[in-house]
């Protein structure tokens, strides 16, 4: 069966166009064609209809291969295979009319090949419209997303940058973007640790996901984005830049901030409420029951008025210590002033025992409100351990600096525990508080020999310190 060919023959000679259709019907097609030999005709034919196929002549007393090319060309026709079949082209010529686009030559005398070139130029003609297609898709997607896609070099040059990423940060179009920032790391971060931490990441593991940092946008007002990118290798596999996609990520930022600061304001109410209405409705009732087991004129034990007496002072303990807990972290203090509040508490709710704090000369560790939090959470259960189960006389928390870490100790010197027998101390909600801020949590105890809690914290990074200042 023949396949259908829609091919426009550039040719004057009306004779040399019936041997043109009678290979192309030998080589197993079924032409649809017109024959013209003028820039006019030509032009009228390619406005009708597309083609498939051009096949030219060289040399005609009107016209001529090159300018048939060229009309082409600028018609819209830059998939069209155009083949020159001429009698007469000198090596020169043909060589010069490939350059300028035209797919093959085949002489007058030669037809036997001209099939072979017909159908490679069409499978080629076929790729590359799948390729345009492709690119025109790709293009399509990179002008109209919504999230920004940029690729840079490793040292933040941007080499292409689509219309939402310039937007993203202030500029017009992707143009004045790339001719305004020479270097992303000094211009764009706020931290510029961040980009080499970001580098390292590619670089490591090939891409990252969700990575945060703070921007600048062109006004100057900062922005958090999130980025996920991939590192871009040579035939080498040396990495020579970086691409992917940033969202803006303020409004989710600002958003958590509020949950944030209506959690507080909600912890702070149930604190009030418990400390102002419970806490003085149990301390009437403890002082009633004091006074009636001092006016009962017996001298005697009452177990059962004691127990009632025991049972509720260790229920406004509890209750005294859970209104301190819905308070920490809550009243804007730094870390540090913190942590003495919380030593003072404990101190009067077991002043029995010796409780210090031991601060290293020069601590001045800036944390983030939430790491601040789980810190004093961390210290308070060691010393809710403490005042429960481990009868000591004697307590120390010990605050400083680890290398790149800070590190907080709890010791006692009370009875202890076997190694491994701890466990039901809340020791386990101790280290998910730990490995939850990317730290570690280490417990030394032997029985008569006291106990002592460790946990390391990593130092935040600026940027991390500074997450709750939003700009912009």
């Amino acid at each position: 069966m023949s396949t259908p060919l829609r091919v426009l023959i550039v040719e004057d000679s009306e004779n040399d166009a019936l041997l043109l259709l009678r290979e192309l019907r030998s080589g197993g097609y079924e032409p649809d064609h017109e024959r013209v030999d003028t820039a006019a005709t030509m032009e009228a034919a390619l406005d009708r209809r597309d083609w498939e196929l051009v096949i030219s002549d060289h040399s005609m007393p009107s016209f001529s291969s090159s300018a048939a090319l060229e009309l082409l060309r600028r018609k819209g026709f830059v998939d069209t295979p155009f083949i020159i079949v001429s009698g007469r082209i000198g090596e020169d010529a043909a060589v010069a009319a490939m350059k300028a686009g035209a797919q093959d030559y085949v002489m007058k005398d030669n037809l036997a090949r001209l099939n072979t070139a017909i159908e490679r130029e069409l499978r080629e003609a076929e790729v590359r419209r799948e390729k345009r297609r492709a690119e025109e898709k790709y293009r399509s997607i990179f002008e109209n997303a919504v999230e920004g896609i940029f690729q840079t070099t490793v040292d933040g040059r941007f080499l292409t940058a689509n219309p939402a990423l310039a937007r993203m940060f202030g500029y017009e179009s992707p143009e004045e973007l790339l001719a305004a920032i020479s270097d992303v790391e000094d211009q764009l971060y706020v931290d510029p640790e961040r980009r080499a931490e970001f580098g390292q990441l590619t670089r490591g593991e090939g891409f990252v996901y969700g990575f945060e940092m703070q921007m600048y946008r062109k006004d100057g007002s900062v922005m958090w984005a999130s980025a996920n990118a991939r590192a871009i290798r040579d035939d080498a596999d040396e990495v020579v830049g970086y691409e992917g996609f940033v969202e803006d990520i303020t409004p989710r930022k600002r958003a958590e901030e509020a949950l944030r600061e209506i959690r507080e304001a909600e912890r702070r109410r149930i604190a009030r409420d418990l400390h102002d209405e419970a806490m003085q409705d149990l301390s009437f009732v403890l002082q009633s029951l004091q006074l009636a087991r001092l006016s009962s004129g017996d001298e005697g034990p009452d177990d059962g008025l004691d127990r009632e007496i025991a049972a509720l002072r260790r229920a406004m303990a509890g209750l005294r210590n859970a209104v301190y807990d819905l308070r920490l972290g809550s009243e804007g203090q730094s870390f540090l002033r913190s942590l003495e509040t919380l030593v003072e508490v404990n101190r009067q709710m077991a002043p029995e025992r010796a409780l210090e704090l031991a601060v290293e000369d020069g601590f001045t560790a800036e944390l983030p409100r939430d790491t601040e939090i789980e810190l004093l959470r961390i210290v308070q259960e060691a010393l809710v351990n403490v005042r429960r189960h481990s009868g000591a006389s004697r307590t120390r928390i010990n605050l400083g600096y680890a290398g790149d870490e800070i590190l907080v100790e709890v010791e006692d010197d009370g009875r202890g525990f076997e190694p491994g027998k701890g466990t039901g101390l809340g020791l386990t909600g101790m280290r998910e508080r730990a490995h939850a801020l990317g730290g570690e949590l280490e417990v030394e105890s032997e029985p008569g020999k006291g106990t002592k809690v460790r946990f390391r914290v990593s130092l935040p990074s600026p940027q991390n310190s500074g997450a709750d200042n939003l700009n912009g």
